[in-house]
């Protein structure tokens, strides 16, 4: 087995991202169990709404982000561990840049897995305290790459698609398909001016039902949400278009550019034109 990259610490490479660069990969190793691979994505990257033909495990090396699935979401944090079935609808958002480490899993792991025991099957963070280490042993195993990596990767995979089995442990239960619609609906209106008891009025739920749920299964209130991804799509066109700021902001649902660049330096940490600067290669900062 041989990397296509050698190592890289994670924090130095999320700093030596050029203007304009996109996700890059630091390394991977192709195993029986499936292809290990580390990548950088850079502050701003977002994936929109996809899935992937084989299951995954992710471990956030560095750098906490959001991310969002079929059954719900919320905020993945470095040092933990995340499952996606195969064919799981999801999106992921960057704000500040993450590094992570994706394990595609073959079908013959997880069919190994269930020899033995229920190995995981819903999308989200794998709540087994044991995860986050496993997770740190599978990364340092991209790293050592030696003529036993094989059978360690497939122990380290064995034990996280059963992680969650012991005696205790509680699995959280699925957002309801009407907090999803609503997350849908969101997404899709994010430049629209949405009250609660509007939004509530639509589920056929009580505001307050609303907001305790939509905070429970996404793990932010509505109005983060919906602030997240107008940031998101600002982030876009100021990477990618040479749109003015101020028709940025109020095509992305803002009241005026003031609104704009305090929400947007809330989230990424710099204000639009100097995003625009250090990540948009040459569009103009105006």
């Amino acid at each position: 087995m041989q990397r296509s990259a050698t190592r890289t610490a994670p924090q130095s490479t999320l700093q030596l991202l050029q203007p304009g660069e996109r996700i890059r990969l630091l390394a991977e190793l192709a195993t029986p169990v499936g292809k290990i691979a580390e990548a950088a994505y850079p502050p701003g990257c977002c994936e929109g709404r996809h899935s992937h033909r084989k299951a995954s495990l992710i471990y956030i090396v560095d750098g906490d982000h959001w991310a969002t699935h079929s059954r719900g979401g919320g905020t993945a944090r470095a040092g933990t561990v995340r499952y996606l079935p195969a064919g799981e609808p999801h999106e992921v958002y960057f704000p500040l840049g993450s590094t992570c480490l994706q394990l595609e899993l073959e079908s013959s792991i997880i069919d190994l897995a269930a020899e033995q025991g229920r190995p995981l099957e819903r999308p989200g963070e794998i709540l087994d305290a044991r995860a986050g280490p496993l997770g740190a042993r599978l990364h340092d195993e991209l790293f050592t790459s030696d003529d036993l990596s094989q059978i360690h990767v497939e122990e380290l995979a064995l034990q996280l698609l059963l992680a969650g089995e012991a005696a205790g442990h509680v699995r959280r239960r699925d957002a309801p398909p009407w907090l999803l619609r609503i997350g849908e609906q969101l997404r899709e209106e994010f430049a629209t001016r949405l009250a609660l008891q509007a939004i509530a009025r639509s589920a056929g739920r009580h505001p307050v039902q609303v907001s305790r749920q939509f905070h429970r299964h996404f793990g932010c209130t509505l109005s983060e949400y919906v602030r997240r991804a107008r940031v998101a799509r600002a982030q876009q066109l100021l990477r990618d278009t040479d749109c003015g700021v101020s028709d940025i902001a109020l095509d992305c649902g803002f009241a005026d550019q003031s609104h704009f660049t305090t929400a947007f330096r809330r989230v990424t940490g710099l204000p639009p034109q100097r995003y625009r600067l250090a990540f948009g290669g040459t569009k103009r900062a105006v």
